[in-house]
């Protein structure tokens, strides 16, 4: 995947770029940045969903996994676990054909591998907000997707919650040939597993290794929500 001088924005309203960044095989980037700089337009642009407004991004017919903010999902669904995997099939399924058992073996499959194995047929609005997570990455695995995207995947979670979450990120990079983009806030624990970092910060991305970006300041003075970025700790690399 390639930005190549890619403006983003929303109709006429420019927000950042022009971007030139490309997205190895197999990367597990982390894009950081305030309220407002263009984390979720990145994204969207990045999914297709938004053209940019000048230059081009380039997608060589990647298959995406994509999962949402969580709080802004209707807590009412009405579907169990295994018809949350089930979904991510659903693209794969031609016109007036249903689930069949291969279908339904591999969404099981799916919802061992999240850690819901026990769950699957546990209504989604009655898992906790990492359990749900979990069921929101098995939905978004089921393409087998060339890039999994995540949009603050660990938001209201509490400190165990987030440290599995992540820890399932760092499994899933070990074992899928599939890149990861996690917009994320609370650094330190993401930065353990990255191999790149993103920072959008007055209309521009600055993107490298994690070290790099981290030796040329980018995070300095960056405040989300109140939150001051920071990167501290020893990186382990590998995780």
């Amino acid at each position: 995947m390639r930005f190549r001088s890619a403006v983003l924005g929303h109709g006429r309203r420019r927000i950042a770029g022009p971007i030139d960044f490309e997205l190895g095989a197999r990367e597990f980037l982390v894009v950081a940045g305030a309220n407002g700089t263009g984390k979720s337009t990145f994204v969207r642009t990045m999914l297709g969903v938004l053209p940019p407004l000048a230059g081009s991004v380039e997608a060589k017919a990647a298959r995406f996994g994509y999962v949402p903010q969580r709080e802004r999902l209707d807590e009412i669904w009405p579907f169990s676990v295994l018809e949350i995997a089930l979904m991510g099939l659903i693209p794969g399924l031609g016109p007036f054909r249903f689930f069949d058992k291969a279908a339904r073996r591999r969404a099981e499959t799916l919802v061992e591998e999240v850690g819901l194995g026990g769950l699957a047929s546990r209504p989604f609005r009655d898992l906790s907000g990492g359990q749900q997570q979990r069921a929101l990455i098995a939905r978004a695995l089921a393409s087998e997707p060339d890039v999994l995207v995540l949009d603050e995947p660990t938001n209201h979670l509490d400190v165990p919650g987030e440290r599995a979450i992540f820890e399932l990120l760092g499994t899933i990079h070990r074992e899928r040939p599939c890149a990861l983009v996690v917009i994320c806030h609370h650094l330190e624990p993401v930065l353990r597993l990255a191999t790149r970092l993103g920072v959008l910060r007055g209309g521009a991305l600055q993107a490298g290794s994690v070290d790099e970006v981290l030796r040329a300041g980018a995070l300095e003075g960056l405040v989300d929500d109140g939150f001051t970025l920071r990167a501290g700790g020893a990186r382990e690399t590998g995780a």
